[in-house]
């Protein structure tokens, strides 16, 4: 079976990409303090004196929410509106980031060259654009197959109970969930198929990567499954840290703050190992 010495393969070039590793994560971090301080001004502005930014820190509390809202929410509308090219255009860096990403990977044995990084950034951000809204469309087409009955079901059918309404949700749901973990594979073998052939033919390199997923779905999917279960374990530790901490004093927002970073490096990690496998199980089936 070729998905664990691909996954083991993964985890070896997380562990050699320090650099590249730290590189990203601090540009995360620049990214995220550049809309953080206005967005904190600004909340403390629309708070004043009061105590809503005390209540909001351990956890959802709706009716802080609504108070602050009403106090604010012009100037909340305003800054969001503004907030929404920042979310495009880190988005686009998150495409940016996959050309340095695989250029590593690809052969993690060398000495880690920014310049090397940022020039395959350059070189497949435009073919990882169109892979990407392709992929979205995918995306959009599967709700409609799984998501359109439930709703020609339940949107149809009057005096259904909660339960009888939240139920199928769940089935529909789990559905869902299952069929993503092969679509997020096949997009990430579809990269790797763009990078490694240095092809400008995104749909067909799509349909190409669709074909070897089909013809070696256990393994495929297998893969997918061990690169899934790491991370969600890591996520429900810190979910499982967070909510038994109170946010009463500066050393908690300290502590608070060095979990998310911890947190956000981690995903960094995950994010090189994911694509490291999927290229090396990408050179072994084809």
């Amino acid at each position: 079976m070729k998905a664990i010495p691909s996954f083991l393969y993964g985890f070896k070039a997380s562990v050699k990409s320090v650099r590249m590793i730290l590189l990203i994560y601090l540009s995360y971090l620049v990214i995220a303090l550049l809309l953080a301080i206005p967005f904190f001004g600004l909340f403390r502005s629309a708070a004043g004196n009061s105590q809503l930014p005390g209540s909001l820190m351990n956890g959802f509390d709706a009716t802080a929410i609504r108070e602050l809202l009403a106090s604010g929410g012009k100037m909340f509308a305003f800054y969001l509106k503004a907030f929404v090219p920042w979310i495009f255009i880190f988005l686009l860096f998150q495409i940016y980031l996959n050309g340095g990403i695989l250029s590593w990977v690809s052969n993690p044995r060398g000495k880690f060259s920014i310049n090397r990084f940022h020039t395959n950034g350059r070189k497949f951000f435009w073919r990882f654009l169109k892979l990407t809204v392709y992929f979205i469309i995918i995306h959009l087409i599967i709700c409609l197959i799984i998501y359109l009955p439930y709703s020609l079901i339940t949107g149809s059918g009057s005096g259904l109970t909660d339960r009888q309404v939240m139920n199928p949700l769940f089935i529909y749901a789990g559905v869902h969930a299952v069929v993503l973990v092969f679509v997020f594979m096949w997009s990430d073998m579809a990269k790797s198929g763009l990078y490694r052939e240095d092809s400008s033919k995104v749909l067909k390199t799509i349909f190409r990567s669709l074909k070897i997923a089909f013809r070696r779905f256990f393994s495929f999917y297998f893969l997918g499954l061990l690169l899934l279960i790491i991370p969600t374990l890591a996520f429900i530790g810190f979910y499982l840290i967070r909510s038994g901490l109170v946010v009463n004093t500066t050393g908690m927002i300290l502590i608070v703050f060095v979990l998310q970073q911890v947190l956000v490096l981690i995903r960094v990690i995950f994010r090189t190992w994911r694509l490291a496998a999927v290229y090396r199980y990408q050179l072994k089936v084809y």
